[in-house]
């Protein structure tokens, strides 16, 4: 590899000897020193990192190091010369690429040294052909923070599945700080970062061993950086720190305040260093209640990656023909969205909304860049007789099908909006209810969001005038949101206890009951209407819930699952039209005022047919209820992740709501 520098360094030039004797001499050229090298030479400010031989066809990193331990600002990857790279982390320290041929590329690399002084170099990379019989490449983020879970996956190719059945992988680390490896028998490594105090470089290598002797290997290179100094009190801390990210526009109006108040590791509650709406107003400051553009909502956002900007934009323009979210991102100072973030939430300690990119990636490369690691809550509930399950139906069919994972699919924006569009209408309403439409354009300078909240939000006002029926309801969310263990009774209930306590209340969703130990207002009972009654509006579509026995252990899906009573459309139900009537009417008053009389009537699950059978309403009225197929089994038991992910999640969340709650 050869590095060139281009550009002016601002650095200290090593002085060389004058020419002597008969006569006038020109000096000679002093010896420069390059800001970026391979060693970290002396006076070099950064180095670089790569593979000794790079092929076609298998993922390799570039990594950009800091000398000195002095952190590194502002990256930037640019291909000059070479068929066309896949470049999904072009701003961040590390690169991840996978050249298709072989050949000559060129790549541009900018950046800036702790003293703000700017660098550009040149790359120049010799791709090798791709090596012959079957090849393995491991692919993910090349980067994280100290401390920072994340995961990797190796991929083989030109295997069929019948040589791949019996095969058998193995994960090791090679070199650098030890990192936490957690199952390294199969395709996908998770694994926990190491605590570094200067940027490090950890290698990992992926076997692949197949029965008839045969194998194949690939090394991954992660660059781990030690995080921005954290408050002694993190706002972002525990089991979900924040991660990098870096806002869209790099010189747009707010990028300076997006990045100190929004995802930052030295945010803290305690002492108090949170952004007052002087430093950075809610957006629907800024637009005095009307409609933001979509380049006002572009200056509010950060991102881990550049992809999942360009995602976010095009939903914008081509999906929300209404302009309900951007009305709703009013309430908003922000929107992240992160390859690392999950749960997704919103948080009225910044005003900003968190977004898991998951919710966004069409390609599978852009898939590649996000975390698998698992919620660590999953698992919660699992002492309960009774599962819940749910989904979005439209015509009959899944709202969203099936991508595995393992196949690396594509899919079309109207593919992803479903459910990119529920989540938006979740935590935007959480925060309308925080700082409704009412309140936004009047607001003090000197507020924080937490403490700009009306005196009664649309959750207080639900809480008051149609509260709770079943507090044994209420007592397992504290189960099944927060991991309190079960009591033996509530171990006892059986799905008919559970149809009782819950089908004659008023709530649409037992993510309702979600309510922090000490908390009274059921902050997430406002969302689940809103998200509910919005989708069936705005696309027609559904949510199913059911109530059904306990999924076994073993078991991947809830398809099979009997069903022991539920509804197609619980949102229709004329005991929860008041309450989606008052909810809708404060935190989106530019609906109809009929809106909520425009829900269709709920449809009754059939009781003894599976979960999966209940799919198609039309055949099951017909008197021939059908199987799933095997592309409806998958989509079920992505669902299923789904809303292990999701539901047991936002308990984090809602504790810093309350901590935060009791400072104001």
């Amino acid at each position: 590899m050869t590095i060139r520098v281009v550009g002016v360094l601002g650095l200290a030039l090593l002085l060389g000897a004058c020419g002597g004797g008969g006569g006038a001499a020109d000096p000679a050229p002093p010896p420069v020193v390059p800001p970026l090298s391979a060693s970290c030479e002396p006076g070099s400010v950064a180095r670089l990192a790569r593979e000794a031989t790079i092929q076609a066809g298998r993922a390799t990193e570039l990594a950009l190091l800091a000398c000195g331990g002095a952190a590194l600002a502002e990256p930037r990857w640019q291909q000059t010369a070479g068929p066309g790279l896949a470049m999904l982390a072009a701003r961040s320290p590390a690169l991840s690429i996978e050249p298709a041929e072989a050949g000559a590329y060129r790549l541009a690399l900018s950046f800036k040294d702790a003293g703000g002084a700017a660098h550009t170099a040149e790359l120049a990379l010799e791709m090798a052909p791709a090596a012959a019989g079957p090849g393995l490449s491991v692919r993910g983020e090349p980067s994280v923070w100290g401390g920072g879970s994340l995961s990797l996956r190796a991929w083989a190719s030109g295997l069929n599945a019948g040589e791949l059945a019996g095969a058998q992988w193995h994960w090791e680390q090679l070199d650098g700080p030890a990192a936490t490896l957690e199952r390294r028998d199969e395709a996908r490594l998770v694994f926990k970062a190491p605590a570094v105090s200067v940027d490090s470089l950890l290698r990992l290598r992926a076997r692949l061993s197949l029965a008839d002797g045969r194998s194949a290997s690939d090394e991954f290179t992660l660059l781990v950086q030690p995080p921005p100094q954290p408050a002694a009190n993190p706002l972002f801390g525990g089991d979900n720190p924040s991660s990098r990210v870096y806002p869209w526009l790099a010189d747009g109006p707010h990028a300076r305040a997006l990045s100190d108040c929004i995802y930052h590791p030295g945010l803290s509650s305690s002492p108090n260093n949170l952004c007052t709406l002087s430093r950075l107003p809610l957006l629907g400051q800024q637009t005095a209640g009307a409609v933001p553009t979509v380049e006002q909502v572009m200056q509010r956002l950060l991102v881990s990656h550049d992809w999942m900007a360009a995602v976010f934009e095009r939903f914008l323009r081509e999906q929300d023909p209404h302009g309900d979210f951007r009305r709703m991102l009013n309430a908003s100072t922000a929107v992240v969205i992160g390859a690392r973030v999950r749960p997704a939430f919103y948080w009225s300690a910044t005003g900003a909304i968190y977004l898991d990119g998951a919710y966004l990636w069409m390609t599978p490369e852009q898939r590649d860049t996000l975390s698998e690691s698992p919620d660590p809550r999953s698992a919660y509930g699992a002492a309960l007789a009774y599962s819940t399950p749910w989904r979005y139906v439209l015509d009959n069919r899944h709202a969203t099908p099936a991508y595995p994972v393992a196949e690396r699919p594509s899919r079309t924006l109207a593919a992803l909006r479903y459910e990119l569009a529920r989540l938006l209408y979740h935590e935007l309403a959480h925060a309308a209810d925080f700082v409704p439409p009412r309140v936004q354009s009047g607001l003090a300078g000197h507020l924080r969001v937490y403490e700009a909240s009306p005196a009664l939000t649309a959750s207080q006002d639900l809480h008051q005038r149609y509260p709770f029926f079943s507090q044994e309801m209420r007592a397992l969310g504290q189960v099944l949101f927060f991991g309190a263990e079960a009591s033996a009774q509530q171990q006892a209930y059986r799905p008919e206890d559970i149809v009782h306590f819950f089908s004659q209340d008023r709530v649409s969703d037992d993510y309702s009951y979600s309510v922090p130990a000490g908390q009274s207002v059921p902050h997430e009972d406002a969302a689940m209407l809103v998200e509910e009654a919005m989708m069936q509006l705005r696309y027609g579509v559904l949510r199913d819930i059911a109530i059904a026995p306990q999924l076994a252990a073993d078991a991947s899906s809830s398809a099979d699952l009997p069903v022991v009573w539920g509804q197609r459309g619980r949102i229709g139900e004329a005991a929860l039209r008041p309450r989606v009537r008052l909810v809708l009417a404060d935190l989106l008053p530019w609906l109809e005022a009929d809106a909520a009389d425009r829900l269709a009537s709920p449809v009754l699950l059939k009781p003894g047919l599976s979960w999966g059978e209940n799919l198609d309403q039309a055949a099951v009225a017909a008197g021939r209820p059908a199987a799933l197929s095997g592309a409806q089994r998958l989509a079920e038991q992505e669902q299923g992740a789904r809303q292990a992910r999701e539901r047991e999640s936002r308990a984090r969340a809602q504790a810093l709501h309350k901590r935060l709650d009791l400072q104001r």
